[in-house]
């Protein structure tokens, strides 16, 4: 007997076969060409046009599967649209607008992987996130060679003088190659780069959310991708160090820490040598380089730990004046040179969207840790410990762009992985790739990642 779901669900198949898959070009070529997008000052527009043409794509199939954890997840981008109504000023509305295009574009790119296993495996995209790790670390390198650089993009020429004038706009639209900072009682200026990002501190935030999944393609790809991936983190190493972002450790030793404690009753004691040769390398790497006394310097001449911990309770204690939508926005500090809600993703969306978008958010990020957390393998491993590491990290870490995709990509391709998959479907993670579009770095199609 045939019920008309059961009808329904067939019609829905058979238009998703007339659709056949999803191509992988719009994933793939956003990481390829991100360099284009950054110097024509287009990272404010990238990621809702892309997700906006993933939209396309799926609704053209004519079936979308959603992730598990995405009914809070929706939830959060509903309440920090109505958290809206609480903005004080068109400047801090602009800054939302552009903040909420990009969340809701991450999201729709992000399920776009999420329906397309055939074009776009685990590996593909692991693939193109080492794309993104070149130019991070390229970024790197330009910041340290050019620390006063600065470029002024075709965009901010095309914006209104009200609207160029606004310094989060000229952040995002004439991007600096790093931050330098020069402390009452330094001996030298602090230079800390930051391309292709705003600031530093979403430089070491993306580093330390890639660098597990650059982890995972050395262990499990082909030989060349194996080199590949190997060299792209030991690259990315100075610029690193040279940021003096003392959460660039938190996130290694969180990460090392997973990981070891994952596999503790079966790490032996060739395991822990075999470690003890790169650990120890980078430790020297540390010290010869100067970092520690650099960050010793840094701390000392400033009162960056002191100043968080201030703008935190401020935070908390604002919001207890509006603890349902939040204010919309960061707005400037009452005591420091800052804006609450911009000193991490924890308080930000606190600040901004109250506790109930804060309920929503770590309903989804923490939910998505807990649930991807049965792993199989070391690859899978190593790739789930991103979402271990942002869960700490977004305590003092901005979570927006480009970062938030980073996340949602690696929750995605765990959760499909973990699906059951449709009747005669190939695996996800082996599934042949036969799209047009790049192939950056990807492993070879008979490789895991």
């Amino acid at each position: 007997m045939t019920t008309p779901a059961t009808t329904s669900g067939q019609a829905a198949d058979r238009r998703a076969a007339r659709g056949g898959a999803l191509p992988a070009w719009p994933v793939t070529w956003l990481f390829v060409l991100y360099p284009l997008v950054w110097l024509g000052g287009l990272t404010p527009f990238a990621l809702p046009v892309v997700g906006l043409a993933c939209l396309f794509l799926m609704a053209l199939r004519g079936r979308i599967r959603l992730p598990p954890l995405w009914l809070p997840w929706v939830g959060y981008l509903f309440w920090t649209l109505v958290s809206a109504v609480m903005i004080d000023s068109a400047g801090r509305f602009l800054g939302f607008a552009q903040r909420w295009s990009a969340l809701v574009g991450a999201s729709l790119i992000a399920l776009y992987v999420y329906n397309a296993p055939e074009r776009l495996p685990r590996r593909r995209v692991l693939g193109a996130l080492s794309w993104f790790m070149l130019w991070v670390a390229a970024g790197g390198y330009l910041g340290l060679v050019r620390p006063y650089g600065r470029i002024s993009t075709p965009m901010l020429a095309l914006m209104p003088r009200n609207v160029a004038a606004n310094e989060y706009v000229r952040e995002l639209l004439s991007p600096r190659f790093a931050e330098v900072q020069t402390p009452y009682g330094a001996d030298a200026p602090f230079v800390r780069p930051a391309a292709p990002f705003p600031y530093t501190n979403g430089w070491g935030h993306a580093f330390v959310l890639l660098l597990p999944l650059m982890a995972a393609l050395a262990v499990s790809a082909d030989r060349r991708m194996r080199v590949t991936a190997a060299l792209l983190a030991v690259a990315a190493v100075p610029p690193a160090l040279a940021t003096l972002n003392r959460g660039i450790f938190v996130g290694v030793f969180v990460a090392s820490a997973a990981v070891l404690w994952r596999y503790r009753s079966r790490v032996r004691l060739g395991h822990v040598l075999l470690a003890a040769v790169p650990l120890g390398l980078f430790a020297v790497g540390v010290v010869a380089s100067g970092a520690l006394d650099r960050i010793g310097q840094r701390t000392s001449t400033s009162s960056t730990t002191a100043d968080r911990a201030s703008i935190y309770r401020e935070a908390f204690d604002r919001s207890l004046g509006s603890p349902l939508l939040g204010y919309g926005a960061p707005r400037p500090s009452s005591t420091l040179d800052v804006s609450v809600g911009t000193q991490g993703h924890f308080w930000y969306v606190m600040f901004s969207h109250g506790f109930v978008g804060l309920v929503l958010f770590l309903t989804t990020i923490w939910g998505l840790a807990l649930v991807t957390r049965r792993t199989r393998d070391l690859p899978t491993a190593l790739v789930h410990t991103t979402l271990v590491v942002v869960s700490v990290m977004l305590m003092f870490y901005g979570l927006d762009g480009m970062n938030l995709l980073i996340v949602l990509l690696t929750a995605v391709v765990l959760l499909r992985d973990d699906r059951p998959a449709r009747p005669g479907a190939r695996p996800a993670t082996g599934a042949p790739d036969r799209s047009r579009s790049p192939r950056p770095f990807a492993a070879s199609s008979g490789a895991r990642a």
